[in-house]
């Protein structure tokens, strides 16, 4: 018998692919998996006896916003002690490339703080400049990217809130064909974002037929998610229909002022799919958001600097017109943006402000009786006195529409979150972002073992062999020999989400710093231990996955 690198002994296997748990040992050599056998009957350089623990491949994160970040935090700590192995990134419209050198002012206001952090130095172009630097540094995890409909927008014509011109959509095609070719999974749109939200149909389908020619996928943030949510899923699914290249809907709960739940866009995924139409859908778990207030703001307003956003506030004229315009939502504003639009004040929870510090804790319906104001003119004045400083906690989905979405088979579990750290920049000050550190590990706690919603196998499907698939993986998101070594060994019964708060807040916020997950206790990359006994290693083994 030979002497493998590495056994996992005596564990519960759980493949990827929805079948039941067997028990077994499972082999590892040269990165790969090399066997699986019975209990007992391999022999390793290292033998881990799991005891009993649940073996299932590396979560595979569908929806991220990692682009930067895992720039500043390589061992990407949030997400692989939550089980995550790989990062899909370049989604809502956001990139990072590529970079047209007269618009990398541009580009960098659109991801606000983290532009300007340690390790974000903007020395690429291209994308495969882009993903040369990502792993060069060494990762923890490893990354996909999809290009970003913004980033292109923004190198072709700037902000420009209009049509492009023929040349314009000519130099989108071309960077776009540039970056599919030397990796990219795809190609992802924001339309409730600036400049996405500029951008007409005919527009994007001209880019997805350039998707389509490389064999990648449309993956879409929708053009309304209240209101209008069933018209932008049926617009995405006619994209995707006239481009000929699968789709996949971006976290598509309802929001806030949705006339529908979330049966209803599911129904339009299962015609188009009757119809032979490649559609799927991702969604996270978590009922609530954690933007800037200027994030709420009426697109065209939000590309302005913080002290100019603030000087127009300052004008009771531009208050009106502002306020008429969030009610109006002509152009439907991003998820949060409903609360303000229905008057829901006591669903905003003010998180940072650093010259207001006295409304922390208090919604802003609160904040505005206190100072005997009308609650938009108080939202107004906390952005006044605190630019792009202050944040508030949205609750804005209902979780009966969470649950549905888990529970259908077309729909993938994604955080929509990003590699964090409890320490260094990306925790001062620190962000709202629970699902960042507890996504996964919280489906698995509420959802399977809790409140059971999902068998084991079934949740483990959602968040391996399934995202593999629509990114063309076959060696990946899957137990069985051959496949890449990317594996969690987790303790069903100790797993717990310890970073997810829930309505009514109570501050000071118990997870402020940030907290790891409990019950992962190992994770491999590539076959090599990241995390041991639910500590990280420091070992950086993941790859920026180009396909192929």
């Amino acid at each position: 018998m030979s002497v493998l690198d590495l056994v996992l002994a005596n564990g519960r296997i759980v493949d990827g692919c929805g079948n039941p748990w067997y028990w077994g040992d499972l082999g590892i050599q040269g990165g790969r998996i090399a066997q699986l056998a019975g209990v007992g009957s391999l022999r390793g350089r290292r033998v881990i006896d799991v005891q009993g623990r649940y073996v299932t491949p590396g979560f595979i994160d569908i929806h991220t916003h990692s682009d930067l970040s895992i720039l500043v935090n390589r061992p990407a700590e949030s997400m692989v002690r939550q089980g995550v192995t790989l990062n899909v990134i370049g989604n809502c419209g956001m990139g990072a490339a590529p970079v047209v050198e007269q618009r990398l002012t541009e580009l960098r206001h659109d991801w606000g703080r983290l532009a300007a952090a340690p390790g974000v130095d903007w020395n690429w172009r291209s994308m495969s400049d882009y993903l040369d630097v990502l792993q060069a540094g060494g990762l923890g995890i490893h990354v996909a990217v999809l290009v970003g409909h913004g980033a292109l927008r923004i190198a072709a014509m700037g902000l420009e809130p209009r049509a492009p011109s023929s040349a314009e959509l000519a130099c989108m095609q071309s960077l776009l064909r540039e970056a599919m070719g030397e990796g990219a999974m795809g190609l992802s749109t924001g339309l409730v974002y600036p400049p996405g939200c500029f951008a007409a149909a005919d527009e994007i389908v001209a880019l997805c037929r350039v998707v389509a020619a490389y064999g990648g996928f449309y993956a879409t943030h929708i053009r309304g998610e209240r209101e209008t949510i069933l018209e932008a899923v049926a617009e995405a699914i006619q994209i995707g229909r006239q481009a000929g290249l699968p789709l996949q809907i971006s976290h598509n709960a309802p929001k806030y002022g949705a006339p529908h739940d979330a049966r209803a866009n599911l129904a339009l995924v299962e015609e188009a799919r009757a119809r032979g139409q490649d559609v799927t859908v991702d969604n996270d778990t978590h009922t609530d958001f954690g933007p800037l207030l200027v994030e709420t703001l009426p697109q065209h307003l939000q590309e302005r600097g913080a002290a100019e956003i603030a000087a127009l506030l300052r004008d009771s004229t531009v208050r009106r017109q502002v306020r008429e315009e969030i009610v109006a939502d002509r152009r439907p504003a991003f998820g949060p943006a409903g609360l303000l639009k229905h008057g829901r004040w006591e669903r905003i929870t003010v998180l940072q402000a650093p010259q207001t510090p006295q409304a922390v804790g208090l919604s802003l319906e609160t904040w505005a009786q206190q100072q005997d104001q009308d609650p938009f003119e108080a939202y107004f004045d906390l952005i006044v006195q605190n630019g792009d400083g202050v944040m508030a906690i949205f609750n804005y989905i209902d979780e009966a529409d969470i649950r549905r979405l888990l529970q259908h088979p077309l729909v993938m579990i994604c955080s929509d979150g990003r590699v964090e750290a409890p320490y260094g920049f990306l925790a001062d000050p620190p962000d709202y972002c629970p699902c960042s550190y507890g996504e996964f590990p919280g489906v698995l706690e509420r959802y399977v073992r809790d409140e059971p919603l999902l068998t084991l196998q079934e949740a483990v499907r959602k968040m391996t062999s399934f995202p593999a698939q629509r990114l063309g993986l076959t060696d990946r998101g899957v137990l069985r020999p051959g496949a890449w070594a990317d594996i969690v060994v987790l303790d069903l019964e100790r797993v717990r989400d310890r970073a997810t708060v829930r309505y009514p807040y109570r501050f000071p916020l118990e997870n402020y710093p940030h907290r790891y997950p409990e019950g992962i206790d190992y994770v491999l990359v590539d076959g090599v231990v990241v995390v041991d006994r639910a500590e990280h290693t420091g070992a950086l083994p993941g790859r920026v996955l180009r396909r192929r």
